[in-house]
């Protein structure tokens, strides 16, 4: 993967690159990085073609950007846990607001859950940084609050129950097409994520409890 040039910062710099990676997460994300075109970003973007390879060093500099910029986007502006004194439930709660929010709030502006997919269904040269820098933190903090809840289980099964709640966040971006057609309010009616994030809680909750008490059967 290209590194991505240090350039020093300045207002015209910055505005470009902005630029230049709010164009290319569109294109990415409806193309992929493999068929997205260089030309096309940087006309969408309104800056000439040779800004890609000044300020990143090539497409894969600048897919490299994308998905950093908005991994710390994500990060930032919901992060997994917060700094208050909660139940563990209250703790499980709200991990599971802000992978919803990180993935379906369309007014947070971080594309990152789109990204992640087209990633995932076409790895990139870019996939271990993503890992390396955001997924494995992410997932060793989300694992932590699950060993506090199974103080018990084994690793795999502390995966698992990870990449089922993962899966049933995901589903929402993933399957929106579908999920639109049989039933559009599940997603438009104005208190959905509230309405998304208590059955996942519940759901998941009730799931996590009843292999508990497997350990103690």
């Amino acid at each position: 993967m290209a590194n991505i040039p240090e350039n020093g910062s300045n207002t015209h710099g910055d505005e470009t690159r902005l630029k230049l990676i709010a164009a290319a997460t569109t294109v990415f994300i409806e193309q992929g990085f493999r068929s997205a075109r260089v030309q096309q970003i940087a006309e969408s973007a309104g800056v000439r073609l040779s800004a890609i390879n000044y300020h990143f060093g090539g497409k894969e500099g600048l897919y490299l950007a994308v998905l950093r910029h908005h991994g710390e986007q994500a990060i930032a502006q919901q992060p997994l846990f917060s700094d208050s004194q909660q139940t563990l439930q209250e703790q499980f709660r709200f991990m599971i607001h802000s992978l919803l929010l990180r993935m379906l709030d369309e007014q947070q502006g971080c594309q990152i859950a789109p990204l992640i997919l087209r990633e995932m269904v076409s790895p990139s040269a870019a996939l271990d940084d993503v890992y390396q820098r955001f997924q494995q933190p992410q997932l060793k903090q989300v694992l932590s609050l699950l060993q506090k809840i199974l103080p018990q289980a084994d690793q795999p099964t502390l995966l698992r129950c990870a990449l089922s709640l993962f899966g049933q966040c995901i589903i929402y971006v993933l399957a929106r097409p579908l999920i639109v057609r049989v039933h559009p309010q599940l997603l438009l009616q104005p208190d959905a994520l509230n309405d998304i994030e208590s059955h996942i809680v519940r759901f998941s909750w009730a799931g996590l409890m009843a292999i508990q008490e497997e350990f103690h059967a």
